[in-house]
């Protein structure tokens, strides 16, 4: 955890994380299920880049249900300040708050 850490249950109203947490799951699924689907690319530089935009997007879900998993979830990685619970609710695996996120 960084300096500016914080126990994420005194921020996050715990039927607020339960929903973070269903959200998270139900995107990495969704993710998941995309890759297996997704053709082969086979030179296809359109398709190439879908499937890699669609494997980033998985890895910023397993990487925010690390962080959820570990404690340090909801602070923005950049400034350290803590991320609004309803940023998280609609962008669960965000690192960065609204402020951070628009320099």
């Amino acid at each position: 955890m960084n300096a500016h850490a914080h126990d994420p249950h005194a921020t996050i109203p715990s039927h607020v994380e339960a929903r973070i947490q269903d959200a998270l799951a139900e995107a990495a699924a969704m993710r998941r299920r995309q890759l297996d689907d997704l053709p082969a690319a086979d030179g296809d530089a359109t398709e190439a880049a879908y499937r890699a935009r669609v494997a980033y997007l998985l890895s910023e879900v397993e990487a925010a249900q690390a962080r959820l998993a570990r404690g340090a979830f909801g602070d923005c990685e950049r400034c350290g300040a803590v991320i609004p619970p309803e940023r998280l609710e609609l962008r669960p695996w965000t690192r960065l708050c609204v402020g951070c996120a628009s320099r």
